[in-house]
């Protein structure tokens, strides 16, 4: 019975090993080049991310999870190290919310995938991660604009953060993102009427009048400015004018009296014929009666 265990554990152990050859840095870095880069504000999504993806990796999640240690007959260091290094490759290292630092405290000491994945977890998951996270939005709540009239795009951003501060477990109350789609429509042209309109004190009632409002304008053909196309008949515009201006410096041109000028002595008022005879040295008269002998 002993040697049956034994054997049957290290066939276990060599499909695992196996499998874990398959899977060596390159092929995982591919397979999780489909997950965003993990920033200070999509730690939830990532995380998600990361763990449907690998679950397609034999023995991934058991490392990720820590269900496999060191004393585990299927652990294996080598596959546990790229699945770490793996790890660290999501990070974002550049953009304006990167977690540079977070790789950087990592990277100091030698870490499990296991260890890893719950050092990140700590970092942005911490109450003063989620208190600094939660302020940042707001931040962003108070600066929300909206741009070529689209409330549609401006709710879908604010109802993101109102999401995002609800995974933080201190959501946007309904009366502050209410305030931020006031404050940025009730001034709008465009919007301004049916704000007023709107006497519900809801972010809802008002996000679905303002959304409805864009709908009617859009459905009017004549109240669609496309800015290229606004451009490109103000360019034809232009130059109808300048063809227009250029006609009618020519038709000027062509109405304008032409001046008689003496083709002998080369002055303007009279012809060759009227010229004074005694006028450069006889040059005239002498023009004169070659006309006449032709």
């Amino acid at each position: 019975m002993a040697g049956e265990g034994d054997h049957q554990a290290a066939e276990e152990e060599s499909d695992s090993n196996d499998d874990n050859k398959r899977y060596d840095y390159r092929t995982l870095a591919k397979i999780v080049e489909v997950v965003p880069k993990l920033t200070l504000q999509n730690y939830y999504s990532w995380s998600t991310l990361i763990k449907a993806t690998l679950r397609v990796v034999p023995h991934a999640t058991q490392h990720l999870e820590g269900t496999y240690n060191s004393d585990h007959p299927k652990w294996n260091r080598t596959f546990d190290d790229v699945l770490a290094g793996v790890l660290r490759s999501t990070l974002d290292t550049e953009g304006e919310y990167n977690t540079l630092y977070l790789l950087l405290d990592i990277s100091k000491a030698y870490l499990t995938f296991h260890q890893t994945w719950k050092k990140v977890e700590k970092a942005l998951t911490s109450e003063a991660a989620r208190t600094s996270r939660r302020i940042a939005l707001l931040t962003q709540l108070n600066e929300a604009k909206m741009f070529n009239t689209n409330t549609r795009k401006l709710i879908q951003e604010i109802r993101a953060m109102q999401t995002e501060t609800s995974l933080l477990g201190a959501p946007f109350g309904d009366d502050a993102i209410y305030a931020a789609l006031q404050r940025c429509t009730i001034w709008h042209p465009v919007y301004k009427e049916t704000v007023a309109t709107v006497h519900q004190v809801s972010f809802d009632a008002l996000a679905t009048a303002l959304m409805m409002h864009q709908s009617a304008i859009e459905s009017i053909p004549t109240q669609k400015v496309d800015p290229q196309q606004a451009s490109t008949r103000a360019a034809g515009s232009n130059e109808q004018d300048s063809d227009a201006d250029e006609d009618a410096e020519s038709s000027k041109a062509k109405t304008r009296p032409r001046r008689i000028r003496c083709w002998v002595c080369k002055r303007y008022g009279h012809g060759a014929r009227k010229c004074d005879a005694t006028c450069h040295g006889g040059r005239c008269a002498e023009a004169r009666r070659s006309v006449k002998l032709i």
